[in-house]
């Protein structure tokens, strides 16, 4: 029988490829993203467990991040690979975080109370545009607050792209966006919770559980049996606890040393 933390593993691979470029430089595969430079859109995932010496497939690496001007870097599962983040550190990258991965399932699902004043708009590939500008214009700035930013053609029609069999949800207060979240494409019944953000003057009231809850909804109306995440913070942890999800495994984050350092995600609100 598949390790269930194996499935989550392989299901990651299995969406990454699915969004993104996959380049093999074995023992690891490189996804990129086709258009946005962003570094949590690109990274590399070990093939599986890492023996012996990989400073040649690292230098390869490199190369293939540098080629489309992106930050050399690994997503992955710490206890699959329980070698690698030592091999990194050795190689000049930095640990950026440790993830905490949750789940839940039908059975630990609990549903969150609906703050006064929110909505939701499920929004799918057949969404108007304006709805996913705003779905990707709240998303971005939700995780980079001083950034200006204004989703491009390109971003929307790759979104709607992707919510064939994914679904995004926009919460409004007072029918203004406030927070927003979405799961990722499922495949043997797993499916992934993906950028939970909160804009700042909308945090601290619930929004965050709230539009976990929703999602969650969405992804077990679809038939996903196990819906999993990864947070860094303990304070996001606990907003996900309240709708069910469980302790699972840890992830690593490691990215090239060079890269300045700064805050790897927002807390959902």
């Amino acid at each position: 029988m598949t390790n269930p933390i194996e499935r989550l593993q392989s299901y990651m691979r299995r969406s990454a490829a699915g969004r993104y470029e996959s380049i093999p430089v074995p023992p690891f595969t490189v996804f990129l993203h086709p258009f946005d430079a962003l570094i949590y859109f690109n990274y590399a995932i070990p093939d599986g467990a890492i023996t012996g010496d990989v400073s040649e497939p690292l230098k390869r690496l490199r190369a293939e991040f540098q080629k489309k001007g992106r930050v050399p870097r690994f997503e992955y599962v710490a206890e699959l690979a329980p070698a690698l983040a030592n091999t990194l550190l050795a190689a000049g990258f930095r640990q950026e975080a440790e993830a905490r991965v949750m789940i839940c399932t039908r059975e630990s699902f609990t549903p969150a109370p609906m703050p006064e004043g929110l909505s939701f708009s499920v929004l799918t590939s057949g969404s108007s545009r304006e709805e996913l500008r705003t779905y990707c214009n709240t998303s971005r700035r939700g995780f980079s607050p001083d950034e200006p930013y204004e989703a491009s053609e390109e971003e929307i029609s790759k979104t709607l792209e992707e919510l064939r069999e994914g679904r995004a949800v926009v919460g409004y207060v007072e029918g203004q966006p406030a927070v927003v979240g979405t799961f990722t494409s499922p495949s043997e019944g797993i499916s992934e919770l993906v950028g939970v953000a909160t804009l700042t003057s909308f945090r601290k009231r619930g929004l965050g559980s709230a539009l976990t809850s929703r999602v969650a909804q969405e992804a077990f109306a679809r038939g996903v049996d196990v819906l999993f995440l990864s947070t860094i913070t303990e304070e996001a942890g606990r907003i996900y606890e309240r709708v069910g999800f469980r302790f699972a495994t840890r992830m690593l984050f490691m990215v090239e040393g060079s890269h300045p350092e700064g805050a790897m995600l927002p807390i959902p609100g």
